[in-house]
C-alpha cells in the first residue's frame, strides 16, 4: 500500500490505480467524516433503467481491467528498481 506508492514516486513511476486503492483505503477509514457527509450530500434519487445483468456484466469488465492496471503497474515499479 503505502510504501509501494511512496516507492512508485521515488522511481518516477506511475501508479494511479494503486495510489488510488491507497486513497480508497484512508476514506474508508474515516466513519465519522462520511457520516457527516451524508448528511449533507444526497445521491440519485431514480434508479438507472439499467438491467442488473449489465450491471454485473460490466463490474466483472471493471474489475478484469483494473487488475490488468495494478499488474501492469507493479511491474513497471519492478522494472524502475531494478
Amino acid at each position: 500500500g503505502r510504501w509501494t506508492v511512496q516507492e512508485a514516486a521515488e522511481q518516477s513511476v506511475a501508479a494511479p490505480t494503486l495510489a488510488a486503492a491507497l486513497d480508497s483505503r484512508y476514506i474508508s477509514s474515516r466513519k465519522e467524516e462520511r457520516i457527516a457527509a451524508s448528511k449533507v450530500l444526497k445521491g440519485p434519487t431514480e434508479t438507472p433503467n439499467v438491467s442488473k445483468a449489465q450491471i454485473i456484466e460490466d463490474l466483472e469488465a471493471a474489475l478484469y481491467a483494473s487488475k490488468i492496471c495494478s499488474y501492469a503497474q507493479g511491474l513497471g515499479l519492478i522494472k524502475a528498481a531494478s
